[in-house]
């Protein structure tokens, strides 16, 4: 008869990646149930029993390295998910909503190592949820913490702030002031009335990193500007995790950046766009937040030709970012090239990006044209050479952030875009 080895087990809320070696956002998350972890051979079986009391929705966190599947039992009901950590440990969190069920029993099949589990609550909607962007990416949006959007800290980097918001509407609401203050040509350090914000585009998908916040909301209370209320709700959230402080000087820089990135993508995004538009602001955040990895990515930049710097110029400048900004504008090749898969690339720059370009400027057809004749290699060869830094400093590639996907995903879910000619 097969022995089972019993392993005693607590909630651990931690998170240790090729990165950072950090925690989960301090305070504000308690134990919420028990876990018992049983090994056989290969296999690890994860008995699950969260708190009758619990006022607010659990998670799992399991560490682990390595990759395989999760088969999550709850009664009669199973689902399956595919998990790839890599070589380095890391957290990843589960959630009623990650599959539709909170498993009684999960089983941890492949070539893996578990360290720990444990299950876990916060206290309330402004504390982020630990989680993995395929979470947020696949979940059926049933936290429920607040109606109109959920807030995660992401796994990889637990000092940046991811809010999920219910449509564009809201989201708007939280970042559109903050878009044109940081990024657009023309408006960059202004406070733009709600009057004039009306008839404007802000961005389907939002990343600011400290420095920018502080600004923000430091220039709003020095000119004694009037932020609305979603706005005045994101600074108290901000401070409280630390991702902007107050200052002691006082003066007209009231706030001076902490630790900490903001993020937003919101429900009304299709998947399959949710997926990429996430994994480009998660891109930008690895950007914001490590020094080294910039200089590295930097070198890359710099190593292209006049003629792909010029391409991006004008790429970027159609896309409505200030291509004067030389920090913003190698951070967005890099997000821009990172956030498909490489199979994708070409397909992406060449099948979409480069026609949507000349379509709205046919002033930009013959200097497309012959780019694409004369460098048909460049969008392939920027993404690799991007790409083995972010390996170096993640563990992951191109187009693949995420820790967690359900097990039933098709192919097709990441082919966004028809073959290039």
């Amino acid at each position: 008869m097969p022995r089972l080895i019993l392993l005693t087990t607590i909630a651990v809320f931690f998170s240790i990646s090729s990165l950072y070696a950090a925690g989960f956002p301090s305070g504000n998350l308690t134990e919420a149930g028990r876990t018992t972890i049983l090994k056989h051979e290969n296999q690890t079986i994860l008995l699950i029993e969260k708190d009758r009391k619990t006022d607010q929705p659990p998670g799992i966190v399991l560490e682990l390295s390595g990759f395989g599947t999760l088969l999550l039992e709850s009664g009669t009901e199973t689902e399956i998910l595919e998990f790839s950590v890599g070589d380095i440990k890391e957290s990843i969190s589960i959630y009623e909503g990650t599959t539709g069920i909170f498993p009684e029993k999960i089983i941890i099949s492949g070539s893996f190592d578990l360290f720990s589990a444990g299950v876990f609550q916060a206290t309330d909607s402004s504390v982020p949820m630990p989680a993995d962007i395929g979470h947020i990416i696949f979940s059926d949006f049933s936290l429920k913490r607040n109606p109109e959007w959920e807030l995660y800290s992401w796994n990889l980097l637990p000092e940046v702030i991811i809010f999920d918001t219910a449509d564009y509407s809201v989201q708007a609401r939280l970042f559109k002031r903050l878009a044109f203050f940081v990024e657009k040509p023309g408006f960059t350090g202004t406070l733009v009335s709600d009057k004039n914000l009306e008839n404007r585009h802000g961005w389907n998908a939002h990343d600011y990193k400290a420095d920018d916040l502080a600004a923000f909301f430091s220039k709003a209370e020095a000119e004694n500007f009037q932020l609305n209320s979603e706005e005045l709700m994101l600074k108290d959230i901000l401070l409280e995790r630390g991702i902007i402080t107050e200052s002691t000087e006082g003066g007209t820089s009231p706030y001076q950046e902490g630790k900490g990135v903001v993020l937003s993508v919101s429900r009304e995004t299709l998947p399959s766009w949710r997926y990429r538009f996430l994994t480009h602001e998660c891109l930008h955040s690895i950007f914001f937040t490590n020094k080294t990895y910039r200089e590295d990515i930097g070198n890359v930049i710099a190593a292209l030709a006049p003629a792909e710097i010029e391409y991006w110029k004008r790429l970027l400048d159609y896309r409505r970012y200030d291509v004067t900004n030389e920090y913003l504008f190698v951070n967005e090749i890099t997000s821009y090239s990172l956030q498909q898969p490489m199979d994708e690339t070409d397909d992406y720059f060449k099948g979409f990006m480069s026609r949507r370009m000349v379509a709205a400027r046919s002033y930009e057809k013959e200097f497309v044209d012959n780019f694409l004749r004369t460098r048909p290699s460049s969008f392939t060869q920027t993404a690799s050479a991007l790409g083995d830094v972010l390996r170096a400093y993640t563990g992951r590639g191109p187009g693949h952030l995420a820790n967690l996907y359900p097990a039933d995903l098709p192919s097709s879910f990441f082919n966004l875009f028809p073959p290039a000619k």
